[in-house]
């Protein structure tokens, strides 16, 4: 009786969705505080356009590249601004839903091609016939081949509910969900599974033969299927290799003939040229002026993220790779948020042709088990299709990403759950334990690989101690010791970076930064001009060179580097605010005001530039609307000891010494030098006593 409620109450979808819930929430508990790393900033803080919802709801940009996930960034500033908490919040109910599309997907394919399997998984015990009374002894029967089919159509719900718990507790998946802006990843996984599954829910419908009292449906469910498809690619271009695993499905779960396929073809071709077209618009091909005489060209030219590296070098890589990733499937040890993982010169370049023979041995397992063992040729078909975006001839300045094995863990997923159940069919109990270990053995070491997300110098020394070469790996390091006031510690590292790879503008830039922290002017300078030599259309570059030049007084200089980088990236808040600054310094108060003011529209949270401002209009005399603006720079960095100063003499001369004095008193507390502080605060306790003794000559 309680084995029956028991295996009644796992075949509940909603029970199962509530594991999978559950499990996701546990393993993904302490990620929610994790800043921002690698591109974050670029892609969340500093993206101008996020600041606005209004910015995603025209057509243009709902046509454009990946809109639909920097929407919902979006949303999340619109209800949250940059508080992580939201953001990492939707990263893991992205996942869960995932979680379950998975579940429903795998027990769909699982229900279509057990029929065709030619081993069925076997009860635990045969029934038994009559006794034998002279011997005493029952005689047991052999189970026919329905009763086989039952018993391996009743594991199917636990066999779905395994598959999705690897496919969230993997901590491949970690850097696909708690890696913030790889949102990408796992929103375009969630359209392209739910793509799928809509489509094998349609054709089920279609040939099961209800006639017409299911037409509706079924066309609901193909219509919702394609958009699902086209919300896919708009949320990350790895999407187009959907049509791919729409025909893998088509053929192992419904039709193998060719007299079938003859009757599709046209169906297909038309539904998929509609796709086609779709990609390459949303790619940007028909915008602009398009010349026929040069479409490959032009066609070539978007199937390609970088020119530095040629179609056949990229693809010798990615035989790598893709082995590479196996390992990781397999055993997730060594993990690396930026393997940097180097570009091999032709095949016969390292272990490519052992990675090219290892991946051929795999994909004939695939063709091998369709007829016996369709379950395995769907999960590796799957796999590399998936994959085949990132991890063909598409160059990628980056080889090797753990997140790109986001979708493919499904197939990773299905095959082991199969091959635990299948090669331990005679011992269920087995594979259930067998499948629980792992499934927990993954989740804990998911949470345990989030520990490393939580503080960005954790993060990049664990990438360089994997891979000390990694230049990218020492400057972001360096940058983020620097963001702690750890200068000098910082400077070796962006000097090591440099020493690993002299011509890394990104590290001079960031080196130039910091030495004009430390005061030394002439090397930041220095280091900036080289890293403008090297990358003379950064507008980040010319910002900090104008910051350099107007510290040494070279205001002319400095106004025309604010000005070219203003030219080139027109909405740069950072240059807005160099501007401002440059002419406070030269008297020019109303100029100065404009631009603090243009940086605090493009970005209202840059407390620096709120600052100034106050400063400004205090000056000028416009006291109400300075205290309004240093109390937006509190709000925004309440460790700002200068805000708090200043505020602190504000409300000192209106009358407020109450309020002026715990304002001086907490500037002391963040910065016990700040001499100016101090002062305001003697000077408002010497008003407070004299404020109390007037007050007991007068009770006397």
């Amino acid at each position: 009786m309680g084995s029956n409620t028991a295996t009644s109450r796992i075949s509940s979808p909603w029970f199962a969705c509530f594991l999978i819930a559950l499990f996701a929430v546990v393993i993904y508990s302490n990620i929610y505080r994790v800043p921002l790393a690698f591109d974050g900033s670029t892609q969340i803080k500093n993206k101008v356009q996020i600041r606005d919802l209004k910015n995603y709801l025209s057509p243009s940009v709902l046509l454009s590249r990946r809109p639909i996930v920097d929407a919902t960034f979006a949303l999340n500033y619109k209800f949250g601004q940059l508080d992580l908490f939201g953001y990492h919040l939707v990263n893991v109910l992205v996942h869960v839903i995932n979680g379950f599309l998975v579940y429903f997907l795998s027990f769909n394919v699982f229900k279509h091609l057990y029929s065709s399997s030619r081993q069925q998984f076997a009860p635990i015990a045969a029934s038994t016939s009559r006794a034998n009374p002279k011997q005493g002894t029952s005689r047991t029967r052999r189970p026919t081949k329905n009763e086989k089919k039952a018993a391996s159509q009743s594991l199917i719900p636990l066999m779905s509910l395994f598959a999705a718990l690897i496919f969230v507790a993997h901590p491949i998946q970690t850097q696909a969900v708690t890696y913030t802006v790889q949102r990408y990843t796992s929103m375009a996984a969630m359209f392209y599974l739910a793509s799928v599954l809509l489509y094998i829910r349609a054709r089920a419908l279609y040939s099961g033969g209800k006639g017409m009292a299911s037409a509706p449906k079924t066309l609901a469910y193909f219509t919702i299927s394609f958009l699902c498809g086209m919300l896919a690619f708009l949320s990350k271009e790895n999407a187009a290799s959907l049509p791919g695993v729409i025909i893998l499905s088509e053929y192992l779960l419904f039709d193998r003939t060719w007299q079938g396929w003859k009757k599709k073809i046209v169906w297909f071709g038309s539904v998929f040229l509609l796709l086609g077209v779709f990609f390459l618009y949303v790619s940007g091909f028909f915008r602009g002026d398009l010349q026929f005489g040069s479409l490959l060209e032009d066609v070539s030219g978007l199937m390609k993220e970088t020119g530095a590296v040629s179609r056949w070098s990229y693809l010798c890589t990615q035989f790598n790779v893709v082995a590479i990733y196996i390992r990781l499937l397999f055993i997730p040890i060594g993990q690396n948020l930026d393997y940097m993982y180097p570009f091999k010169a032709g095949f016969f370049d390292g272990y490519t042709p052992a990675a090219f023979l290892f991946l051929i041995a795999i994909i004939g397992l695939g063709i091998w088990n369709v007829k016996k063992r369709p379950v395995i040729s769907f999960g590796i078909f799957w796999f590399f299709i998936t994959l085949s975006v990132e991890s063909s001839i598409i160059p990628i300045s980056d080889a090797l990403f753990e997140h790109r094995l986001y979708l493919p863990m499904f197939g990773f997923a299905l095959v082991v759950i199969y091959l635990v159940f299948d090669l331990l069919r005679a011992r269920r109990s087995w594979a259930v334990a067998i499948s629980i270990s792992i499934i927990i053995c993954l989740g804990v070491t998911t949470y345990v690989r989030n520990r490393v997300w939580q503080d960005p110098i954790t993060l990049w020394t664990d990438v360089i101690s994997k891979n000390p070469k990694n230049h990218r790996g020492h400057n972001n390091l360096g940058f983020a010791l620097n963001d702690q006031g750890r200068l000098e510690l910082g400077v070796r590292y962006l000097l090591e970076a440099l020493r690993i790879k002299p011509g890394f503008a990104l590290a001079r830039t960031n080196l130039g930064a910091v030495l004009l922290r430390q005061g030394r002017v002439e090397e930041a300078i220095d280091h900036l001009s080289a890293a403008l030599l090297i990358r003379p259309f950064s507008a980040q570059v010319h910002n900090n060179l104008g910051v350099a030049l107007a510290n040494k007084g070279e205001f002319e200089e400095a106004i025309r580097h604010f000005s070219e980088a203003l030219r080139i990236q027109p909405g740069f808040a950072g240059a807005h605010n160099g501007l401002g600054n440059v002419y406070a310094s030269q008297g020019k108060v109303t100029e100065a005001v404009k631009h603090w003011s243009k940086a605090l529209e493009i970005n209202p949270d840059n407390a620096t530039v709120h600052y100034n401002l106050a400063i400004a209009l205090e000056q000028r005399g416009l006291i109400r609307e300075a205290k309004r603006h240093l109390f937006e720079t509190l709000r925004i960095n309440p460790g700002y000891a200068d805000a708090h100063t200043k505020l602190g003499f504000i409300l000192e001369r209106q009358g407020d010494i109450e309020r002026a004095s715990r304002h001086f008193s907490r500037a002391l507390q963040i910065n016990p030098g700040l001499v100016r502080a101090r002062r305001g605060l003697e000077k408002t306790l010497r008003l407070m006593r004299g404020s109390r003794g007037a007050q007991g000559a007068r009770s006397r």
